[in-house]
């Protein structure tokens, strides 16, 4: 496993966390809104690549005032190699139009065992569409700020439908790190408080290998 591939997963990892129930948890693109007053979310995934890595996400985040912060860790594994980075995230979202939502997060990164550990920031707008109830779209405009190394734009536009109730399809198409990739899920949701998501990752060209990912999500009001 390059360095390259292993900061690109664990990138996408810390800065793709999101409400249960819509776009972002594992996936590359978020969605234009904000976990309700008194809320909180603890989401988890495990993410298998076609060459041999092994991701698990831990992470968790509650609405503070008009933003949602969170905090993240993610384990990386490859053979006998293995990495852990921690990293936090703000966003804020708001209603701008009636079905049309506008966003923007920030999340930065810090990688265990290394030197310096700051490994760099994401910054994303964020536009969400409800172009019927059970039907939205998603775009995502961003960059990532590598600190001490390059600076990467990041993009990615998707669909999300919701085909009978608790069950919703997703598909996406992004670049992050380098990387074009198209990923297709779907989404169970046990209740309004926790649901199960699993998807595709295909890679079309660039470093990171294709995988699949298992993730669980449970939101709460806080205590």
């Amino acid at each position: 496993m390059t360095v390259n591939s292993a900061m690109v997963i664990l990138v996408s990892g810390l800065v793709c966390c999101s409400s249960a129930g819509a776009a972002g948890g594992h996936h590359a693109v978020d969605d234009a809104a904000i976990l309700e007053a008194g809320q909180c979310k603890v989401d988890s995934w495990l993410t298998q690549a076609r060459g041999g890595e092994r991701l698990l996400h831990a992470g968790t985040g509650c609405r503070v005032g008009p933003v949602e912060l969170g905090l993240s860790a993610d384990y990386l594994r490859q053979g006998r190699d293995s990495e852990t980075s921690y990293g936090w995230q703000a966003k804020w979202a708001r209603e701008w139009l009636p079905g049309l939502s506008v966003g923007v997060t920030l999340g930065t990164g810090w990688q265990a065992r290394a030197r310096p550990r700051y490994q760099g920031a994401t910054v994303a707008g964020l536009l969400t569409w409800e172009a019927q109830e059970n039907f939205a779209l998603h775009l995502n405009l961003g960059r990532d700020f590598g600190h001490r190394g390059a600076d990467e734009n990041r993009y990615g536009v998707a669909a999300e439908w919701t085909v009978r109730p608790g069950w919703t399809l997703m598909a996406e198409r992004y670049r992050q790190e380098a990387t074009h990739a198209l990923r297709a899920g779907v989404r169970w949701a046990g209740s309004d408080a926790w649901s199960v998501d699993l998807s595709r990752a295909q890679r079309l060209r660039g470093p990171v290998h294709s995988s699949w990912t298992l993730g669980l999500n449970w939101q709460f009001d806080r205590p």
